[in-house]
């Protein structure tokens, strides 16, 4: 699975939107209780350039499937960052933020990536794809929620 996940995130960096969403898409089935089949789908769609559409799938249908999970809450941030909805997006990831703070999961590399996107420089600052490659963190385990991360 986890080799599988490795591919597809690989496929959206190299721009195979196709070749990465039937990937994720089958984890999706294997693993419906695992979140990082549906942050593979959003990269797919921001490396394709549509962010907007990564947003809306994030928040309209992962976030359905897995109410307030804060990995999924932490890319609609970034997929927010990259349609250029700036305010929305520091309102997702500041209640993240937050909310994860309190609970005491500041260490966590979901919280450490959206603060960092708290802080970065808006679209139009540098190359989109470099800004966000730099801030990702990725889910190894493709089978758990609260896996580890490692840099994408």
């Amino acid at each position: 699975m986890q080799l599988l996940a490795q591919i597809g995130f690989f496929a959206a960096q190299s721009g195979q939107r196709g070749a990465a969403a039937a990937l994720f898409s089958a984890l999706r089935v294997v693993r419906p209780e695992a979140v990082l089949p549906w942050i593979g789908l959003a990269l797919a769609d921001m490396g394709a350039g549509r962010a907007g559409e990564a947003a809306r799938f994030l928040r309209d249908e992962a976030l359905r499937a897995h109410p307030a999970d804060p990995e999924l809450c932490t890319f609609l941030g970034l997929a927010l960052i990259e349609a250029g909805h700036l305010a929305e997006a520091r309102k997702v990831l500041q209640e993240l933020v937050d909310r994860e703070c309190a609970a005491g999961n500041e260490a966590q590399p979901h919280v450490r990536m959206a603060s960092r996107l708290l802080q970065s420089p808006p679209p139009g600052a540098g190359p989109a794809a470099a800004r966000s490659t730099a801030l990702v963190e990725i889910p190894r385990d493709p089978s758990a929620s609260e896996s580890t991360a490692s840099p994408a």
